[in-house]
This record gives C-alpha cells, structure tokens and sequence, in this order.
C-alpha cells in the first residue's frame, strides 16, 4: 500500500497537481489516512478539470 500510494502521490506531483511537501510526509510517515484520502479526492478532481 505504502509503494501504490507513494507512486500515485509522486505522478500528480510530476503533473503539477500537489506540492512535493505532500509526497516527503507520506515518505516520512508523518501523513494520516484523512490526508491521504483527502489528496486523491483534491487529485482526481483536479486531474478531471484539466
């Protein structure tokens, strides 16, 4: 879960869809499930406005 959720933080940020800050905590393990949930709704709206 930790590769598949680190591997989708790090193709939104190369789309310019999130900050690197987001994928450095889940890296570091300082993201909560909440976060992480919340950054894949932000994600995939974001991805469906572009």
């Amino acid at each position: 879960m930790q590769t598949a959720a680190e591997a989708f933080l790090s193709q939104a940020v190369h789309e310019n869809l999130i900050q690197e800050t987001h994928l450095n905590d889940l890296k570091n393990r300082r993201m909560t499930t909440d976060r992480l949930l919340g950054l894949y709704i932000t994600i995939q709206q974001r991805r469906a406005t572009k």
